[in-house]
């Protein structure tokens, strides 16, 4: 006999499992359940690689703003997913290009655009950055600094670990190692059931959480959802605590390309954040086109590993930052993804042909978002509107993607430095 849900969600990363959770919540004290069907398990995919850094600042006035509340909700999330997430709120440093020319523009636009949306996040002076990382982060006279105090830190294990008590507790059924094969759709074109390894599901609502999947998922009932991944390596380096203090802000250099952040007591953790050249994203979605893997690249073994010159470059850009740190002890790293779009923001929010199919996908940007975007899912889903009036989600509809040449996106140069 097929199972029979009032929702299934498609993806058991921190976004759909934040969907799945609130869309049960919402719907009360009624019987019907919810699903969540992954691949493989419950954070196995990039949620388990996840740096777990939550900050506001973004190019996007309104994603700031639903950052901004996401935020709030990792600092209570009990009423949200019935757990909470220890966090440690360690703030940032943002670290630009020099004051002249166009990227100084920038970084000053969006320095106005945050404080619009009552985000705290400033313009420092040298000697404010010398006393907030304690002399340990090298100052250079043509780079201009910023700082948001309201940046979190949480840890991956406790994400995870945070996923699989809130499933118990909101009653979801978890089908793991469950592959999505094919859909079956009735005469208005709303999917009806899931073909998977696990049987025939019958469902009223699907949420499409699948990240770089999605592109390939959903290719068979001739939706098109503009997904590829962009490899990433992390780093963790033992340092003393004489050499980079405990307490200092995460370090977010944008002139050489590299956060930093001290967690776990002697660890520095870093990684790169997206690319934002045009070329570079192109080869991105290049490289998906030519993977007859997709993305299962990410459970390839090769992605634990790392070669001498990626340790290299990470050690070269410590050693410019950190001019106390002498020459860090590597501690292990490996490769992550960002599953990104062709314009960098991720897709939220209902299918425009799919009646019944809902999409929540990251755009690398997961983890920080989680809370509001289950929240917006669950409220379109279960209410039929949005969850206030405040927050407008037409930028980031699939929608802006139909019949469009992807290349326009890279023809443009509407990806700036600071698009945070």
């Amino acid at each position: 006999m097929s199972k029979k849900y009032h929702t299934v969600v498609i993806g058991g990363g921190c976004l759909g499992a934040a969907c799945s959770f609130s869309i049960r919540r919402k719907l009360g004290n009624k019987a019907e359940k919810v699903a969540i069907v992954e691949k493989k398990v419950l954070g196995a995919g990039l949620s388990s690689r996840h740096s777990a850094i939550v900050r506001s600042a973004n190019a996007s006035p309104m994603a700031a703003r639903m950052a901004k509340i996401a935020t709030q909700y990792w600092k209570n999330l009990q009423p949200i997913w019935g757990v909470d997430i220890p966090f440690e709120q360690s703030g940032a440093i943002w670290i630009a290009e020099s004051h002249s020319g166009k990227s100084s523009k920038n970084w000053m636009d969006l320095e106005q655009a945050m404080q619009k949306e009552g985000i705290d996040f400033t313009m420092i002076s040298h000697q404010d950055v010398t006393e907030l990382t304690r002399n340990a982060v090298k100052i250079v006279p043509e780079e201009i600094y910023y700082y948001e105090p309201d940046v979190l830190q949480l840890d991956s294990p406790q994400i995870l670990n945070a996923m699989q008590t809130a499933a118990q507790k909101n009653n979801i059924d978890i089908l793991e190692h469950c592959e999505v094969f094919d859909f079956e759709q009735d005469t208005r074109n709303d999917i009806t059931a899931l073909h998977t390894s696990q049987g025939k599901i019958l469902t009223k609502h699907v949420v499409n959480a699948a990240g770089g999947w999605s592109s390939e998922l959903f290719a068979g009932i001739g939706l098109r959802i503009p997904v590829a991944l962009e490899p990433v390596y992390a780093a963790n380096f033992l340092v003393s605590v004489n050499d980079i203090p405990e307490s200092m802000p995460i370090i977010a250099d944008y002139v050489n390309q590299a956060y930093f952040r001290r967690w776990r007591g002697s660890i520095l953790h870093m990684h790169q954040p997206r690319r934002r050249n045009a070329k570079d994203i192109a080869r991105s979605f290049s490289r998906a086109a030519m993977n007859p893997d997709g993305a299962n690249v990410i459970y390839d073994a090769l992605s634990f590993n790392v070669n001498h010159q990626q340790l290299d470059n990470y050690l070269g850009k410590i050693i410019s930052r950190f001019p106390r740190i002498g020459k860090p002890v590597y501690a292990g790293g490996y490769h992550s993804f960002f599953d990104i779009t062709p314009d960098l923001k991720f897709i939220l929010g209902s299918d425009t042909r799919v009646s019944n199919l809902y999409h929540c996908l990251g755009a690398g940007q997961a983890l920080k978002y989680a809370p509001i975007f289950g929240e917006i899912i669950a409220e379109l889903i279960v209410e039929k509107r949005m969850p206030a009036d405040s927050i407008d989600i037409e930028e980031f509809s699939i929608a802006r993607f139909a019949d469009k040449d992807l290349s326009e996106y890279w023809r443009s140069d509407s990806l700036q430095p600071s698009a945070l």
